[in-house]
């Protein structure tokens, strides 16, 4: 409880600056970096400022798929580290002074190099993907506000000044005579034969004169004109999404994600009317739970291409009563009241505890032992709390093609 008051104090702040009505010209994100040497959380707010809340929202998923790989790797052998936690996009009020923004980018540095130490600890070479993830860094998208344009240097007139012990004498006519080398080069005997002469043969006394040779004439063969034909490129697969579709999937994407990532934002802001810091504490993890998720389905969306049907379904849900019927059928029945909540405090979302022990395990039995509802809370639950792997991301969109049949 304590450990998350700061931060819901600091996403409190930036949703009352984000709606007191002035324009938001830069956006970063928050981050609780964990660290591994005292446990303990640090609140990162000096993160690379964006000039769109799209580029902001990027870079953070970025950054948490690159901190799921490291979180991975250490959790198989200390199953207690914890990842870090990564806030929503804000306006950048510009609250932090140089020497702050300095300070807190070198606690962050130390806390990387930690991680990093750790890591080759556990006998990872330095060039090793795990270890290279933690210097991922997207790049940062240029500022709209920033001029095009240099103005050019002010050029200062000054007389040439010309020195008289720097003149010299010039001529226009070079009256001297050239230099003249010769080489005194004895004569060398060519004999009268071309290509193709050959010795007379002699007799043992030097007494027969040699039979006079005929001149030879070598031909070359015609060089034979070869003609290269190119291989045919192999024609791509029917099946593989063109890049026209990739893009448009992302453009699905940013559209149903940027709406529910408002939805949240609304929630916190009606939360701050709440006096009862329990269960403001309650709304705040619910609501962090659920960008993680939106964060996860984004990459599900964009990943499935525009033949899929997560994208499918994402694109046709433009009415508030289609998205609730594809979150039906994704997650249930019951995340209704949970997902477009009337009152701040129904974002909260519980689940039968045997499914919230173990919501992988749940989600991956075949025995039949659990309801396809139950699987349904136990996706929910993987996707709000864990931050999945490239290979885990395939094995998801499989569940989720599933769902939607």
């Amino acid at each position: 409880m304590r450990k998350l008051l700061p931060l819901v104090l600091l996403i409190a702040a930036s949703v009352s600056a984000q709606t007191s009505g002035r324009q938001c010209d830069l956006y970063r994100y928050r981050v609780q970096l964990y660290r591994p040497d005292n446990k303990q959380r640090f609140d990162l707010a000096a993160t690379p400022q964006f000039a769109t809340q799209a580029a902001c929202e990027r870079a953070r998923d970025a950054r948490a798929a690159a901190n799921a790989k490291v979180v991975e790797f250490i959790r198989a052998r200390q199953p207690q580290y914890e990842a870090d936690k990564f806030g929503p996009c804000e306006c950048d009020d510009g609250a932090l002074t140089a020497q702050q923004r300095e300070l807190q980018i070198r606690t962050a540095e130390e806390i990387r190099l930690r991680v990093r130490e750790r890591l080759l600890d556990m006998n990872l070479p330095t060039d090793a993907e795990v270890v290279r993830a933690l210097d991922v860094d997207p790049p940062i998208t240029p500022l709209l506000a920033t001029p095009r344009l240099v103005p050019p240097p002010n050029v200062i007139s000054a007389a040439p000044v010309t020195l008289a012990d720097d003149l010299k004498s010039t001529r226009t006519l070079d009256t001297s005579k050239p230099t003249i080398a010769a080489l005194d080069l004895p004569l060398a005997e060519v004999s009268s034969g071309a290509a193709g002469f050959s010795p007379p043969e002699q007799d043992p006394g030097g007494l027969k004169p040699a039979a006079p040779q005929s001149e030879i004439t070598v031909t070359e063969p015609p060089v034979e004109e070869q003609k290269v034909v190119a291989e045919n490129a192999p024609a791509p697969s029917p099946n593989a999404p063109t890049e026209e579709e990739m893009l448009s999937a992302q453009d699905t994407a940013e559209r149903f994600i940027s709406y529910e990532t408002q939805r949240i934002q609304n929630v916190l802001k009606a939360s701050a009317a709440i006096t009862d810091e329990e269960v403001k504490a309650k709304i705040f993890d619910a609501c962090m739970q659920r960008i993680q998720l939106l964060s996860n389905l984004r990459l599900l969306i964009e990943g499935s291409g525009m033949r899929g049907r997560l994208a499918t379904a994402a694109r046709a849900a433009e009415s508030e009563s289609d998205r609730l019927g594809l979150m039906t059928k994704l997650f249930g029945n019951e995340v209704k009241k949970h997902w477009a909540p009337q009152d701040a405090r129904d974002v909260v979302y519980e689940v039968e505890s045997e499914v919230e022990a173990a919501p992988d395990r749940v989600l991956r039995d075949s025995s039949g032992k659990y309801t396809p509802q139950q699987k349904r809370h136990a996706l929910y639950l993987v996707m709000a709390r864990t931050q999945p792997s490239e290979d885990q991301r395939l094995w998801l969109s499989a569940v989720v093609e599933e769902f939607l049949r």
